[in-house]
């Protein structure tokens, strides 16, 4: 309530409402809390993200994926489609390798479990029957018999695995006639889509966040080393009367500038003064000449006060020239009555 009355979210109309990202965020978060308070408690976990909203440090953290997220996207798509062409080479040549080590589940549908007898260790004992079958059956598991499975496998266990889908095929032995075939595979996987393609994408997401790092660092020195109000910078009241810090706090305080705002806009139209019927004319026009680029009242005073004292100085001189010549003027004179 308090974000679309501070907003004036229904003033705008409807469009701009639809429009405005935060208003959605807001509405999400409400439908979140409602479906966690009658359909689930899960939904009410998913709440935790507005501390990412909310800090900007992690929020420069999703931006950094959604940023650039064409150049990512189209770096996936290329790998994407370097998985496709291994995949397929792998189901023309290389089906018999692709024979994976799995962990069969017992059988869950039986009500009742029987037990077989088991005589270890010079003990007779009894286990679960499906134990002993989960022994007896086949570990291994081929995993490349069509197309569809060869590219599942190679997407999921060759972009996990730090060497590439190599290190879940099987070992081939030197002496067997696709062995170099076997080695060019794999080392080809793993340079061209390990090493380059994800170094590509890790790039991006890490040069992106580099940049949004240094473009808030560099807004924080901005709005410390220059005046919001007129964008004169701090050295610029160097061996002034006024220091910049006094010039911020005093002379430009930009919640002055804010409270005036407030006070035009909330203030009747007819008890308007000159000054404050200026200020909403170029308010209601976004016109912003009204603020004083620039410019400031201290250092205009400071340069009045230097002509002044440069006028002054040259008067002195003039005086002291003019007594000079009137000098030389009688020793002129006394020294033609001489003569």
């Amino acid at each position: 309530v308090s974000f679309v009355g501070n907003r004036g979210t229904f003033i705008r109309g409807y469009k701009a409402m639809i429009m405005d990202v935060e208003f959605l965020y807001h509405v999400g978060y409400i439908l979140t809390s409602v479906l966690g308070l009658f359909v689930h408690e899960l939904f009410y976990s998913i709440l935790l993200f507005d501390l990412i909203y909310r800090e900007e440090t992690l929020f420069n953290v999703i931006k950094s994926v959604t940023r650039n997220g064409r150049s990512i996207l189209l770096t996936a798509l290329l790998a994407l489609i370097l998985v496709y062409l291994f995949s397929i080479v792998g189901f023309l040549f290389l089906k018999d390798d692709f024979i994976l080590e799995v962990d069969r589940l017992p059988d869950g549908k039986a009500k009742a479990r029987s037990y077989c007898p088991v005589y270890t260790g010079g003990f007779l004992g009894f286990i679960p029957s499906d134990v002993v079958l989960e022994r007896d059956a086949d570990p291994w598991e081929r995993a490349c018999d069509t197309l569809l499975m060869c590219i599942v496998t190679v997407l999921n266990h060759g972009l996990r695995n730090g060497g590439g889908v190599g290190d879940i095929l099987r070992k081939p032995s030197k002496d067997e006639s696709l062995f170099p075939a076997r080695v060019v595979y794999d080392l080809l996987f793993f340079f061209i889509v390990i090493i380059i393609v994800l170094n590509l994408i890790f790039g991006v997401i890490i040069d992106t966040f580099a940049d949004l790092r240094s473009e808030k660092q560099k807004k924080e020195e901005i709005l410390k080393t220059t005046c919001f109000i007129c964008g004169l910078e701090r050295d610029k009241f160097d061996n002034k009367t006024v220091s910049f810090e006094e010039h911020i706090k005093y002379e430009h305080n930009m919640w002055n500038y804010l409270y005036f705002i407030v006070l035009v806009r909330v203030k009747n139209k007819t008890d308007y003064t000159g000054p404050e019927s200026y200020v909403a004319q170029m308010i209601k026009n976004k016109n912003l000449d009204w603020f004083p680029r620039m410019r400031a009242m201290s250092l205009v005073s400071n340069e009045g006060e230097g002509e002044q004292n440069e006028i002054r100085n040259l008067q002195d001189k003039l005086n002291s020239t003019m007594k000079l010549v009137s000098h030389l003027t009688s020793q002129l004179n006394e020294l033609k009555e001489q003569v």
